[in-house]
């Protein structure tokens, strides 16, 4: 029994109860696809839920206490359990007048439950509805027009699919269409055919990203939030795949997840990517041998070429083929359809005919009659287009040019013509430009994140807005918006392509850039651990903000992780990339050094040199004035004084003043066989593998698990575990080497890479200047954004070197 209400009340009780029951029945459903052999059968939830008073409080004794709940009303729920069938939510008619603006529901049935004298009105629950589905007072039942021949196919094919075959069916259609509400009708059906469905989408902004399609669909179906960790993942994908004896595929569907298995790394790439594809198809065969399963992939006209590839190969024949209905959403440009449509039924949806459209337009104005005038202008300028209907529709009703009441449509204005956009761009512009100033910068914010955006990434980006609870709701009932499936206020998407399309376009070129730039601080903000799965965003974001170091930075960075996770074929895009946004950071006005940094970088190793030098100089002084008539000492302290004051002039020159004159590093690369260091001023040094002696990070988990007195005289780990820590390796290798090489940095706060070279000078930095650059010092301290990653990147392709050389 699940209490709500009690002992702390809310103010939509009722609705987190069916949510939860909804969220329960489904993670059944779930385990039921993944779950033993050994199992008799599916297990199954039979849930009623009713409302009511209740008598609450302590029960037990002074051993044992527990919270709880008696009376009729808890009996009535726990008779209709008895009653539900397995899979099914049941409503008493109390509950379900106090979440009718939420839900769909079959009934009421009248039902007599045991212990009841008289018939009691159950309803079962069929949906939750979505915000649009919600605004019945203005826009009437979203219901679904049209389409009978596209729902008889749809209906044949899910037959199949219970009797475990294969089928596809590919929806084609040009934006606005209903491709997304036909398939949504598809969901539904499935849903009450006891069908489980996953799906997966493209997206525009990652049409570069490999297998995009396929992390999705893999995250939907292990339901993996956007705040789960990286532990939270592995053990998902672990209790998913244990069940259907697929473990040896985890470390191989892991990589769609970002989540890195060393144990592949080290494999040849063709045979890693053979592995990720088979991987793919078995688990998606093992999933339809369980039960029957509906796979749905959104917007293949952003496909990337490599989710391309292993579609055609999960389609592909061969004795291990995925028994389930596979369904493909695509506009009319996607020219890559052809293998994928082979035995498939394609649904080519028109624009509606004048009958639906009109049953449309009453549907959406929930009205029964409508003006002619009106009528006839709707048809003509969205031409049967379903989503062009709605869009003139809102707009009618925002601008106060129609009205309805008591199921009438009356006219309000002379001018129809004038008063609405001729084109749809135009309308979606309208309603936004009719937004407060406040909500359409939270809306041109969302724009630039994507069509589906998550509400703390959006208040990160908007920041210091206050709460945007109210102007999302605000969105959600404009219809611009709407509230993922189980999101619970977290996840949000655009209702429609378009509207994200036309806000994002709206903003002034500037603004767009800034917004990118807070999008790519804000992910680096939220998910500091998990940096290594956003990094083709990441760097997608830092493009359009014209940050080309950080752009380059994690173009780099994707492409390593793709050529170590997947292949070198995957990783070109990146690297090619890569380069022009290296070639635009030389030739950017942000590659010239302000005077403001120069001073603060000249200034640690200023204050550094005057330590030493000012007792020399307080000597030189005190010998000068005790010998002051021996002519000879004064020449002598003077000639000591002048070449000090030469030695530290060169000092200051190449520890603070040369490093800006080349630039300081702007971006630590990666290549095949050596670590390249790029300087803003187009020059370059790089470090052959072959030079290299070990590379070990340098961090606070580090630090710890070393001895406590190499903790308190060795803060900055010049000394390695193994040295001894002795007065001598302390002078030589702390004390006078506590300048870092060249202009590499002073170790960060996070971490630090120390490259240790097999030949080099590795004492006296801070009175041998020359030495302090990467020809001669012995060791190199690097400072990439994502120190964790790069160094894993490195060692890994330095162990794949060392491989290659025996």
């Amino acid at each position: 029994m699940a209490i709500f209400g009690a002992p702390l009340a809310h103010e939509n009780d009722p609705e987190r109860a069916v949510r939860c029951a909804v969220d329960m029945v489904a993670d059944i459903e779930r385990f039921n696809a993944t779950r033993e052999n050994s199992l008799p059968g599916p297990l199954g939830l039979h849930v009623g839920l009713h409302s009511g008073m209740v008598i609450a409080g302590n029960v037990g004794s002074d051993l044992r206490m527990d919270y709880s709940v008696i009376g009729d009303t808890v009996n009535l729920a726990s008779r209709l359990v008895e009653i539900a069938p397995r899979g099914q939510v049941y409503l008493s008619a109390d509950t379900q007048k106090l979440v009718a603006d939420i839900v769909t529901v079959d009934g009421p049935v009248s039902s007599t439950l045991r212990g009841k004298p008289t018939p009691v009105q159950v309803y079962r629950l069929l949906s939750i509805k979505n915000e649009a589905d919600r605004r019945v007072t203005v826009m009437g039942q979203d219901n679904f027009v049209g389409r009978l021949d596209e729902l008889d196919v749809i209906e044949q094919a899910l037959d199949v699919v219970l009797h475990k075959d294969q089928v596809r069916i590919g929806i084609r259609g040009e934006p606005g269409v209903g491709k997304s509400r036909l398939k949504a009708e598809l969901v539904k059906m499935a849903y009450q055919k006891g069908i489980f469905t996953v799906e997966g989408a493209c997206s525009s902004f990652e049409t570069t990203t490999p297998y995009y399609v396929w992390s999705v669909l893999l995250k939907n179906l292990l339901k993996i939030r956007p705040d789960a960790t990286e532990v939270q993942i592995r053990e998902r994908l672990e209790s998913t795949l244990t069940p259907l004896g697929l473990q040896e595929h985890e470390p191989f569907l892991a990589t769609l997840l970002s989540v890195r298995f060393e144990e592949i790394m080290m494999l040849d790439e063709k045979v890693r990517k053979q592995k990720i594809f088979s991987s793919v198809r078995a688990l998606l065969s093992g999933l339809s041998v369980r039960r029957p399963m509906v796979f749905i992939l959104e917007d293949l006209h952003w496909i990337d070429r490599f989710s391309q590839e292993l579609l055609e190969y999960v389609f592909a024949r061969s004795s291990d083929a995925v028994l389930s209905l596979f369904v493909l959403t695509f506009r009319n440009e996607y020219q890559q359809s052809g293998p994928l449509l082979e035995d498939a039924h394609v649904l080519d949806l028109n624009r509606l005919s004048g009958d639906d459209a009109r049953r449309l337009i009453l549907f959406r104005l929930n009205a029964e009659t409508i003006p002619l005038e009106v009528e006839d202008f709707i048809l003509r300028r969205s031409d049967g287009n379903p989503f062009f209907i709605q869009e003139i529709i809102k707009t009618l009703l925002d601008k106060r040019i129609i009205a309805v009441k008591s199921r009438k449509v009356t006219l309000l204005a002379e001018n129809i013509e004038a008063s609405v956009p001729s084109t749809i761009q135009g309308i979606i512009m309208a309603r936004i430009d009719r937004l407060q100033d406040s909500i359409k910068e939270i809306l041109f914010g969302a724009s630039a994140i994507g069509r589906e955006f998550s509400r703390p990434l959006l208040e990160r980006v908007i920041g210091g807005k206050g709460d945007i609870s109210p102007s999302l709701t605000e969105l959600r009932s404009l219809e611009l918006i709407l509230e993922k499936d189980e999101a619970r206020e977290f996840e949000y998407l655009f209702k429609h392509f378009l509207i994200q399309e036309v806000a994002y376009n709206t903003m002034l070129g500037n603004k767009r850039k800034e917004l990118h730039a807070h999008i790519a601080r804000a992910i680096e903000q939220l998910y500091p651990d998990r940096l290594m799965e956003y990094y083709e965003l990441l760097a997608f974001h830092y493009e359009k903000a014209e940050l080309w170091d950080k752009a380059a930075e994690y173009l780099s960075r994707s492409g390593h992780k793709v050529r170590q996770m997947y292949s070198r074929e995957e990783a070109e895009t990146f690297f090619e990339r890569k380069e022009i946004a290296v070639k635009k950071l030389y030739q950017s006005a942000g590659a010239h050094v302000s005077t403001g940094a120069k001073i603060k970088a000249i200034l640690p190793p200023l204050l550094a040199m005057l330590v030493p030098i000012l007792p020399i100089f307080a000597l030189a002084r005190i010998v000068a004035k005790a010998q002051s008539e021996d002519i000879v000492v004064q020449i002598i302290v003077g000639v000591v004084a002048s070449l000090m004051l030469v030695w530290y002039t060169l000092t200051l020159w190449y520890l603070g003043v040369v490093p800006f004159l080349r630039g300081r590093p702007t971006l630590y690369d990666l290549m095949e066989d050596r670590i390249r260091i790029l300087f803003r001023d187009n020059t370059s040094i790089s470090v052959h593998f072959s030079e290299i002696e070990v590379i070990r990070l340098w961090d606070a988990k580090t630090n710890a698990l070393r001895p406590l007195k190499y903790r308190l005289f060795d803060p900055l780990g010049r000394l390695d575990a193994t040295d001894p820590l002795t007065f001598r390796t302390w002078l030589r290798g702390v004390l006078l080497n506590v300048l870092p090489p060249y202009s590499f940095g002073v170790g960060s706060g996070k971490a630090e890479i120390h490259v240790r070279l097999i030949s080099g000078a590795t004492i006296l930095r801070l009175f041998l200047p020359w030495y302090n650059t990467v020809m001669h010092s012995k060791v190199l301290g690097l400072h990439p954004s994502d120190t964790k990653e790069f160094y894993v990147q490195c060692e890994v392709a330095l162990m794949k070197w060392g491989k290659q050389q025996i």
